[in-house]
């Protein structure tokens, strides 16, 4: 399970929907692995220096480095989120990414919620407001994208 930090919500909201990758390994799990894959590769390398294969060993040193960068990318991804939440006349979207978090309130009321099949198998969930557009749900499967959009538009006029 990720380690993202979601601040509470400060009231007791209609609809609320939380969207984030899925992380199945802790940081220290994801380091912990990373450290195995490494010690293993390390180990063959070593073998094959010994036999004699000395050209191995910078192979193995890029495989590290590049697995390192790969696991550094995932872990910093793994702790985005997003949040939309419908309470009373508001509709407030909450973003963590890239270490700063976003808030953006709506009124719900004059707020556009639209399914746009940019791609044939990904529909993307927009919410539209005052001439200003953002996408939501980018972590969250096609189909239950498609029920949240469903949902909001039911909870707003755009429905």
């Amino acid at each position: 399970m990720s380690h993202a930090v979601l601040p509470s919500l400060p009231v007791e909201p209609e609809f609320s929907v939380v969207s984030r990758r899925n992380a199945s390994l802790a940081r220290r799990e994801r380091w912990t692995a990373f450290g195995l894959a490494a010690a293993a590769s390390l180990a063959v390398a070593i073998a094959f220096v010994v036999a004699g294969a000395w050209p191995v060993l910078p192979y193995s040193a890029l495989e590290i480095a590049l697995l390192a960068a790969a696991f550094a990318w995932f872990g910093r991804r793994a702790e985005e989120w997003e949040r939309i939440t419908v309470s009373g006349d508001r509709v407030v979207v909450e973003r963590a990414a890239r270490g700063r978090h976003e808030r953006r309130e709506f009124n719900r009321w004059w707020l556009r919620v639209e399914l746009c099949e940019a791609r044939a198998h990904a529909p993307q969930l927009r919410l539209r407001y005052a001439g200003e557009s953002m996408d939501f749900g980018t972590a969250l499967p096609p189909a239950r994208r498609v029920e949240v959009a469903r949902a909001l538009k039911r909870l707003t006029v755009s429905g």
